[in-house]
């Protein structure tokens, strides 16, 4: 059995398989790029996406790898923006039923999972008075506030936990801990609150989870295998 279980549906607007699986709420689909949010067994249209803008990432739908043991798949994409640029947030089933997200951004990447949102209520500020540079505790780990912004989103692709409005505006703020920690607070679209999501991780490379099938660019070549993959099959290494 695929432990990245999934339904089957109909897109409403063109009748392609609409492929939810697990907790997603909504789907991108693939034929029509109509956007389609379930709500127990019923499903419906909220329009379009915008294209998506070709970033360079190598990380493609449906790419597979093994973070801390655990094996996951790439299910989604959303893209969003902010004055600093456009980047990636990459939506992940781990085979153990948790989900995920492996952010994307100018060559560096991060996989976070979601934690409790009671660790956290009441115990950090609101988004507007958050500060670039201050320290915050998030369950146990002290941690400083590396970026803080109101993003848009911009696009998606696959399937994605939440229902993804396009032009929505959603506010986060990311943390570094002392020894390495990626940790992130979700405020969601309404950042007058103290309550948000956190979500706690590592900064890692993609051949040290292993996760393949990539992208190829023009330029690249394989220079041979660089050990063994999530399932134990050899990885292609690149260089330009």
């Amino acid at each position: 059995m695929d432990p990245y279980g999934q339904s089957q549906t109909s897109c409403p607007q063109c009748g392609a398989p609409a492929p939810f699986r697990g907790t997603a709420v909504s789907l991108v689909c693939e034929f029509c790029d109509s956007t389609i949010v379930r709500t127990g067994i019923d499903v419906r249209l909220i329009g379009k996406v915008s294209a998506l803008i070709d970033n360079g990432s190598p990380i493609i739908l449906g790419s597979r790898g093994r973070h801390r043991g655990t094996p996951f798949e790439v299910a989604g994409r959303l893209q969003v923006s902010y004055g600093r640029g456009t980047w990636n947030e990459w939506f992940v089933d781990f085979a153990d039923g948790t989900t995920g997200w492996l952010t994307d951004a100018q060559g560096q990447y991060a996989i976070v999972r979601p934690k409790d949102p009671s660790i956290v209520a009441g115990r950090v500020p609101a988004f507007n008075e958050i500060q670039v540079n201050m320290i915050l505790n998030v369950d146990g780990i002290e941690a400083v506030v590396v970026d803080r912004r109101g993003a848009s989103y911009k696009g998606a692709e696959g399937i994605l936990p939440f229902e993804a409005q396009p032009g929505m505006t959603f506010y986060g703020v990311d943390l570094r801990g002392h020894d390495g920690e990626f940790l992130s607070l979700d405020y969601g679209n309404a950042p007058g609150h103290a309550q948000p999501t956190p979500y706690l991780g590592e900064a890692i490379e993609l051949a040290a989870v292993g996760l393949h099938p990539l992208r190829q660019f023009e330029g690249w070549r394989f220079t041979g295998w660089n050990g063994p993959g999530p399932q134990g099959q050899a990885q292609p290494g690149r260089s330009r």
